[in-house]
């Protein structure tokens, strides 16, 4: 865990797009650049395979099981990014929406996002891993917006796109959240299925 901590630090103090690898998953991973990290958890702004911003992640550290700095993907991503930028598909979601309005303990930076997110009814998109059976585990994720957040405890009401006659709500403790993402795609495009589909409104950033 030392050597992932300098990495972060390194890459937060440097500038430098990295991948944190905080998935069951060894091939799948997380591109952008560290905005602010606390003891437990590290803030990133996400970058796709497109090289546009794709919201904003807070990962849990427990979950990272290593970081890179240099990569062939992150020096083709570098490019992608400037095409993006030059392009001016950069921030397809308007990240700053989010950003503008989060109110950040950087002492406690998922605690704060999820305040902001009860607060102002946002949709976010949460990992965590779900345990199949006592010696196999795999990768999930829900999209939804905050029902409640007491204490240690969440609750998420959240839709299915397979299954949209029901919504859902799942209950979970914070040190089984994976990472949250705010301002992603996901969490656009979901919301427009809540509205769709549900009574649920959501007030515009």
């Amino acid at each position: 865990m030392a050597d992932i901590e300098t990495q972060l630090t390194t890459a937060h103090d440097r500038g430098l797009l990295i991948a944190i690898y905080n998935f069951i998953d060894d091939e799948t991973f997380s591109v952008g650049y560290v905005m602010a990290q606390d003891a437990t958890h590290v803030l990133l702004k996400v970058v796709d395979p497109n090289g546009s911003v794709n919201g904003i992640q807070i990962i849990n550290k427990t979950f990272i099981t290593k970081v890179l700095l240099r990569s062939d993907y992150l020096r083709s991503t570098e490019v992608w990014t400037q095409t993006a930028i030059a392009q001016g598909r950069d921030d397809p979601w308007q990240v700053t929406q989010w950003t503008d309005q989060l109110s950040i303990n950087p002492d406690n930076l998922l605690t704060s996002a999820l305040q902001t997110a009860l607060r102002h009814k946002w949709v976010i998109n949460l990992g965590t891993i779900r345990q199949l059976d006592d010696e196999t585990a795999e990768d999930a994720d829900f999209t939804g917006f905050l029902g409640d957040f007491v204490g240690d405890t969440l609750a998420l009401n959240y839709l299915d796109p397979w299954n949209l006659a029901d919504a859902w709500q799942i209950d979970m403790k914070l040190n089984e959240i994976n990472y949250i993402r705010i301002g992603a795609g996901v969490c656009v495009n979901m919301q427009a299925l809540f509205e769709a589909y549900t009574d649920e409104r959501f007030s515009s950033r």
